[in-house]
């Protein structure tokens, strides 16, 4: 049986290109092995998926059939996008653009339907790209629209924040906002959130004057983290020491020894990244501290050895 999300995009498309209401029978007939067996089951899910698509704001209409039963479509004009003023290479070009990248189940099909498509003009482009789409990404965006806090968890905890926005930088998305528990600005990587993102309430916050997400996203991918600001102490050796300064900045130096090594300031609170970063450079850097990143690299690095 196709999972939920992927029953929502056929769906759709099937109450899209009906030229007259369907039945549940039909509807059942039209997507083979989507839904539950069971007749009980089936109509639940199928209620579920109701709900959610006119949750989204979905025109889903309803009708009493000949027979005294129900039919359903939608309303193709009221889903649509209106005139958007393109030429036919424009609206071309996008149909293109979003039939050769994948964007996940939902969105590419979804953005083909609300700009004319799918006609069978473009079955046989090759994809020639494929992006993962995230669950948690269109909740968070409802969320930042409407000023609703979020609950979900992420490396192990329960965060409640308020979405001041989202970005995507060197392919991958971020929210920032302001977490509750901690009392601060934070950002988090979103493919890193664990199961489903809850919303709760609307209006319940407002975003900061001048706040902007471009600039709140550290560049530095190991200062991404759980705990931003976290720094690490590394000794890089004469021969790396030049190129770890132009790198971290000459402000991150924090000793300079007689035989030429240096002690820098490193951001590692993304340990992945930090651990990438170190390892480049091989036996010319070692870590001082703290001495929970001291150990955790020692552990990588003796499960790395175990391993061989």
């Amino acid at each position: 049986m196709a999972d939920a999300l992927e029953r929502l995009t056929n769906l759709l498309a099937v109450l899209l290109e009906t030229k007259v209401p369907l039945s549940l029978d039909r509807i059942f007939h039209n997507m083979p092995g989507q839904y539950p067996t069971e007749m009980a089951a089936r109509r639940g899910a199928f209620e579920r998926d109701k709900a959610v698509l006119r949750g989204q704001g979905i025109p889903l209409q309803q009708s009493v059939l000949s027979d005294g039963g129900t039919g359903y479509w939608i309303d193709r004009d009221a889903y649509e996008l209106g005139d958007l003023g393109l030429t036919e290479e424009e609206k071309r070009a996008l149909q293109l653009a979003v039939a050769a990248v994948r964007l996940g189940v939902d969105w590419g099909d979804d953005a083909l339907l609300k700009i004319g498509g799918p006609d069978g003009s473009f079955s046989a482009i090759d994809v020639t790209a494929a992006l993962p789409s995230l669950p948690a990404l269109a909740p968070l965006f409802e969320a930042h629209l409407t000023r609703s806090t979020v609950t979900f968890r992420y490396r192990g905890k329960v965060r409640q924040l308020d979405p001041w926005g989202l970005l995507s930088r060197e392919g991958f998305w971020y929210v920032v906002g302001f977490e509750h528990a901690a009392g601060e600005r934070r950002t988090f990587r979103v493919d890193r959130i664990d199961g489903d993102v809850q919303i709760s309430g609307t209006e319940c916050f407002e975003v900061p004057d001048g706040f902007d997400p471009a600039t709140a996203v550290i560049d530095d991918p190991k200062a991404v983290g759980a705990v931003p600001g976290t720094n690490a102490r590394v000794r890089v050796s004469a021969l790396r020491s030049q190129r770890v300064e132009n790198e971290v900045g000459t402000a991150n130096v924090e000793q300079r020894n007689d035989d030429g090594s240096v002690v820098v300031l490193v951001p590692c609170a993304n340990l992945n990244a930090f651990r990438s970063w170190l390892f480049g450079l091989g036996d010319h850097a070692e870590v001082l501290g703290p001495p929970e990143v001291r150990a955790d690299v020692v552990q990588w690095l003796r499960q790395m050895v175990g391993s061989q």
